[in-house]
């Protein structure tokens, strides 16, 4: 016999009750959990810990899993930047089922991650806005052993996120999804190629070297305004930068949680004098001006780029 709590924490606080049967959960210690107030029995023959959040409790509602973006957040994976909540319903499933996405009370539980997603990918993950509307994913699971019975797997949620977003948030998620290892690159090109190609998504030499979705749309839109970015720089062995831009122009993408300790902050600033030393400037970004604010960004680089260039010994 398992304890309940331990085979709920091993899936995601979330399940059926035939899985928590397969593990050895006996109905009887179930129904013993709920009248205790340990668990909660979310709608016949679903289970819950306390510590399942809103948006797993409201997939569930309905008969569905988290799908597309909101199934990517879970595997620690870029997830563009929307924060609707997208649940996947098979295709057999009643049309009446999306009925049952109304408004749901406020959970104070924080977003539950995949189970076995190591604790570096853990990112935290903003919960969508539990009175808006959401986006309804019908379709077959691609991987049903990769899936679990509140999330959908990795290929269907990455499948139906280059279908949704758009091409420039969907080329992020699938350098995110390559780079944190979601997926092998093989797997990934098979998706792409089973997508239409309107979605103007591909796999390329960028893949896997970019280290988070908004540096995908930092280097990317640089790449397509004629700038040559080459990612992951090591500066004469004084330390790695983010990238360098034609040759002359350092860059650093900083997210609001990049400095987590005193010496975090101190070593970013003394790469940036060590660059600087060597006569190369450095271009410091806030990932949310990257997404706020780009025309600013753009002429950030231009305007440094040529001052650069123009200081130059010929």
């Amino acid at each position: 016999m398992l304890d309940p709590h331990f085979v709920l924490g091993r899936l995601g606080e979330v399940a059926h009750i035939s899985r928590l049967r397969r593990y050895g959960v006996r109905d009887a210690d179930l129904r013993a959990e709920v009248r205790g107030g340990s668990l909660i029995r979310l709608k016949p023959g679903w289970y819950a810990t306390p510590a399942a959040d809103a948006e797993q409790r409201r997939a569930v509602a309905i008969g569905g899993r988290l799908g597309c973006t909101s199934a990517l957040a879970r595997y620690g994976v870029w997830a563009g930047i929307g924060d609707g909540l997208h649940v996947h319903l098979a295709r057999n499933a009643s049309r009446r089922a999306i009925d049952g996405l109304n408004p749901t009370a406020f959970v104070p539980a924080p977003a539950v991650w995949h189970p076995r997603l190591p604790d570096r990918q853990r990112r935290e993950i903003r919960l969508s806005d539990p009175t808006a509307p959401a986006t309804v994913h019908w379709g077959l699971e691609a991987d049903a052993t990769g899936s679990l019975d509140w999330l959908v797997s990795p290929r269907t949620a990455l499948a139906e996120a280059v279908r949704c977003l758009d091409s420039e948030h969907a080329q992020a998620v699938v350098d995110s999804a390559i780079h944190e290892r979601m997926l092998r690159r093989g797997e990934v090109e098979r998706i792409i190629a089973d997508a239409p190609r309107r979605t103007g998504v591909r796999v390329d030499e960028l893949c896997g070297r970019l280290e988070s979705g908004v540096e995908t749309l930092f280097v990317r839109r640089l790449r397509a305004g004629g700038f040559d970015v080459q990612p992951q720089f090591q500066l004469a062995g004084h330390g790695r930068f983010d990238g360098i831009i034609d040759g002359v122009v350092l860059y650093e993408i900083d997210g609001w949680a990049h400095h987590r300790t005193r010496q975090q902050f101190v070593a970013d600033r003394d790469r940036t004098l060590i660059a600087q030393a060597f006569g190369m400037p450095v271009i410091r970004v806030a990932a949310v001006r990257v997404i706020d604010d780009w025309p600013m960004i753009a002429a950030a680089v231009a305007r440094t780029v040529a001052d650069a260039k123009a200081g130059r010994p010929r």
